[in-house]
C-alpha cells in the first residue's frame, strides 16, 4: 500500500504547475502538498504581500496588478504565463475558474492538464439559483427560494419574513441582506440593491446553531472518492458572516446529501457544498456550492485526504480508489485573523464551546510553523481592507 502511494507521488515530481489566485487563503495548504510531490509551481499574485509570493515554496513567483478586478487583465496575463510552458494550470477561485474553462486555454494549450470541474456543472454550482433549483427537483433539503418563474406575491405567500437576498453569483456574505418586511423588500428593489434576476430571495434561516461545510472528491463517473463534514461553531461578525472555527465530524445526513447534490449536476473533482442547521425543524439546509478550491482544503490535508494527489490523479486520467478509512476526526480549523475579532466583540467569549483558548488538535488557515511567513503578510495586506471587507458583510 505504502509503494502504490510513493509510486503515485513520484509521477508529478518535476511537472510545471501555474498555481494562480496568489492571495487566497487556499494556497499556502496547496504549494505544501505540490512541494511534498516535487511539483515545481509559479505563482500568480498582484501583489508582493499575497501569501503566494511570501510563501517559501514557491520555484518562481509572478506579480501582475489588475488581476483581482479585471478580467482581460487577467486572461492576458495567463495566456502570457503560459508560453513558458506548463504541465499543469490551477485556478482557485471562482474568477480564474471560469476564465480557466470556457475552452480558449484548452484551445491554446491542448495538452495542458486544468484542475478544475466540468464547467456545465461549475456554472450552475457558481449560480446559487441553480444550486437551489437542483436541490428542490432532487429533495435536497434548502431553504424555500423564490423560482425565476414565479411572482413575488406568490413567493411571499409561501414564507414568512425574515427573508434572505444575495447575490446568485459570489461567495461569503457580501452583497448579503436580511430584510424583515414587504416595504423594505419593495425599497431595495426600487432603489436597485436588489435585481430579483440577479438575487435569490429566499427564507431567512436564523443563524443560531451552526453551519456545516462537507468536502468531497468526486471521481468522472460521480462516484465520491472521500468526504469530510467540518462543523462550524463560531463566525464573525458574530451575528452571522464566514466562519472563523470549526471541527471535522462525522454527519452522515450532511454528506449523503452533498453527494448527491453533485450527482444531480454532474461534478467530478473536489468541491464544497455548505448547509446551515435550521433550528425551527432541527434540519441541515444547503445554502450554496462553493466550486472553487475552498480554504477549508487545509482541513483535508491535516485529516489524511492528500486532495492535491487525488485532484492531479483525475486531471491525467488515472483510476482514483476511495478512502474510508483513516480520515481523521475531531481536528480543528481556525481562521486566527477573524477569530481573534470573536474574542474580542462575542458576549461568549468565555463560554464557548469549544473553548476559544483550547488548541489541541488544531491548525490554522494559513500558518504553519514550515511557513509562517504568509500568516504575517496577509495580515498586513488585509488590515489596510478590514473596513471596506466588514461593509460588504454588513446586512
Amino acid at each position: 500500500m505504502k509503494s502504490g502511494k510513493t509510486s503515485s507521488k513520484l509521477r508529478y515530481k518535476g511537472k510545471k504547475v501555474l498555481l494562480l489566485d496568489g492571495y487566497g487563503r487556499q494556497i499556502p495548504s496547496l504549494l505544501h502538498q505540490l512541494h511534498e510531490l516535487g511539483c515545481k509551481v509559479t505563482t500568480m499574485c498582484e501583489s508582493r504581500l499575497d501569501v503566494g509570493f511570501t510563501s517559501r515554496y514557491p520555484s518562481r513567483r509572478i506579480v501582475v496588478h489588475g488581476i483581482r478586478e479585471d478580467v482581460d487583465i487577467y486572461r492576458q496575463a495567463i495566456e502570457k504565463e503560459l508560453e513558458n510552458g506548463y504541465d499543469v494550470l490551477f485556478p482557485i477561485l471562482e474568477k480564474s475558474t471560469d476564465i480557466c474553462t470556457d475552452g480558449k486555454i484548452s484551445a491554446l494549450y491542448p495538452e495542458l492538464k486544468i484542475i478544475a470541474a466540468p464547467r456545465e456543472a461549475f456554472l450552475k454550482a457558481y449560480d446559487k439559483q441553480q444550486t437551489m433549483t437542483a436541490c428542490m427537483k432532487n429533495g435536497i433539503p434548502c431553504p424555500i427560494t423564490k423560482m425565476d418563474d414565479e411572482t413575488m406575491d406568490d413567493f411571499l405567500s409561501r414564507v414568512s419574513f425574515p427573508l434572505a437576498a444575495k447575490p446568485r453569483k459570489g461567495s461569503g456574505s457580501a452583497g448579503f441582506k436580511k430584510i424583515h418586511t414587504r416595504e423594505e423588500l419593495d425599497q431595495y428593489i426600487a432603489d436597485g440593491d436588489i435585481v430579483p434576476e440577479e438575487y435569490v430571495i429566499q427564507e431567512f434561516i436564523p443563524q443560531d446553531k451552526y453551519m456545516c461545510n462537507c468536502y468531497v472528491m468526486m471521481d468522472d463517473q460521480q462516484n465520491p472518492m472521500y468526504s469530510l463534514a467540518l462543523k462550524t461553531y463560531r463566525w464573525y461578525p458574530v451575528d452571522g458572516g464566514p466562519g472563523c472555527f470549526a471541527r471535522t465530524v462525522d454527519q452522515p445526513e450532511v454528506t449523503e446529501n452533498a453527494v448527491k447534490l453533485f450527482k444531480a449536476l454532474g461534478w467530478s473533482g473536489f468541491g464544497q457544498v455548505s448547509f446551515m442547521m435550521d433550528s425551527r425543524d432541527n434540519t441541515p439546509k444547503v445554502t450554496e456550492i462553493n466550486g472553487r478550491i475552498s480554504a477549508g482544503i487545509k482541513i483535508m490535508e491535516y485529516a489524511g485526504c492528500t486532495p492535491v494527489l487525488y485532484m492531479l490523479e483525475r486531471a491525467y486520467g488515472r483510476r482514483m480508489k476511495p478512502k474510508k478509512d483513516g480520515i481523521r476526526q475531531g481536528l480543528g480549523l481556525r481562521y486566527f485573523h477573524t477569530d481573534i475579532l470573536w474574542l474580542l466583540k462575542s458576549p461568549d467569549r468565555f463560554h464557548a464551546d469549544p473553548n476559544w483558548f483550547d488548541f489541541r488538535k488544531n491548525i490554522d488557515y494559513i500558518f504553519s510553523w514550515s511557513d509562517p511567513l504568509p500568516f504575517f503578510s496577509y495580515a498586513i495586506e488585509h488590515a489596510a481592507t478590514y473596513r471596506k471587507d466588514m461593509a460588504k458583510r454588513k446586512h
